[in-house]
């Protein structure tokens, strides 16, 4: 077995120094049979995500097959090697004596011994689908170039012991993927917190999340950005300007949120801009400080997200009522 080869793709190793590589999207059954054929024959079921089927045959039965497709693979168990079908005859692919060998990648797996009764399988095996072959981040996960999707996996940040592996969320195609999810265990209801009169404050416990405050840091160690969007909902509760009726030219930004990130920092409040961090106002539909239910959106590109307080000053009125609806807007790291 060759292990100082390095690759992602399952490797066919046809006697010294000669190799073909089987791409990772390759979706074909490489047989010279059909699969209900095979699955009758051979007394094997692939399943349906093989990406290569290899049957054995001997020297006679191999060329008694009367119809065969080009590019057709079989391991001839007489000699040992492999052929292929040119469409018109078979050619053996290697010249030497030495053993036909299938080297799985760091994406596939392969079973079977190549033999009549027990054909070698390639099936896809994406990483980090198991506890034992954690990740380190979502990131790390895509970078190893199998052809992820975006789903669960098992990721260890902090490097050690995959005892210590959790599942996440992965994002593996918003703007170029990689990101790790850093979700909310429950949303901030949208309702009246206090009746007092208006007054700078923050919410008296923070937000819930599904991650540990340790896993949280140790994806971020093992990141360089982070993202989220904050949504807040109101009825007269204003979250960024206000323009009052009197003047339709003038925003007032006394009552802009501050927030409080996952580590700690708090952001300015009561102004227009957010100094020593990235906040974009995308939306703001509290503008108004009415009645109807709307809602103001905030982007912020920060590493120290997620969000886990808001501080606010419209709210102090029993009519007055804000929430969020943080279980679909997440914070992501990568």
């Amino acid at each position: 077995m060759v292990r100082s080869l390095a690759h992602n793709s399952p490797i066919i190793q046809f006697g010294l120094g000669k190799y073909m590589k089987i791409h990772n999207n390759l979706k074909t059954i490489f047989t010279l049979l059909s699969l209900s054929t095979i699955q009758s024959l051979y007394a094997v079921t692939p399943t349906s995500d093989a990406l290569l089927v290899l049957h054995a045959e001997t020297n006679a039965s191999m060329n008694a097959i009367a119809s065969v497709n080009e590019g057709s693979l079989v391991f001839n168990s007489d000699e040992s090697t492999m052929y292929e079908h040119n469409a018109t005859q078979w050619h053996r692919l290697k010249s030497d004596g030495s053993e036909t060998k299938i080297i799985a990648g760091a994406c596939t797996e392969v079973t079977g011994t190549g033999t009549t009764v027990d054909p070698y399988i390639v099936k896809n095996n994406p990483p980090a689908k198991t506890q034992a072959t954690a990740g380190t981040t979502c990131k790390q996960i895509l970078d190893i170039g199998c052809d992820v999707t975006s789903g669960m996996y098992w990721i260890n940040p902090d490097g050690g012991s995959t005892a210590n592996a959790f599942e996440v969320y992965c994002d593996m195609t918003s703007g170029g993927g990689g990101w790790t999810q850093i979700a909310y265990a429950s949303d901030l209801p949208h309702l009246n917190r206090w009746s007092t009169g208006d007054l700078r404050r923050w919410l008296p416990s923070n937000l819930s999340l599904v991650l540990s405050d340790t896993q949280i840091n140790n994806i971020r160690a093992a990141s360089t950005e982070g993202k989220q969007i904050y949504r807040g909902t109101c009825d007269g509760v204003l979250h960024y300007g206000y323009k009052n009726s009197n003047n339709q030219n003038a925003f007032n930004y006394s009552y802009s949120f501050g927030f409080r990130y996952h580590t700690g920092f708090e952001t300015a409040n009561g102004q227009s801009t957010y100094p020593n961090t990235t906040i974009t106002l995308l939306q703001d539909g509290c503008y108004t400080n009415g009645s109807a239910s709307a809602d103001t959106v905030f982007e912020i590109h920060d590493k120290r997200v997620p969000v886990i307080n808001v501080n606010t000053r419209d709210s102090g009125n029993p009519s007055e009522q804000f929430g969020s609806p943080l279980t679909k807007n997440p914070a992501w790291l990568r």
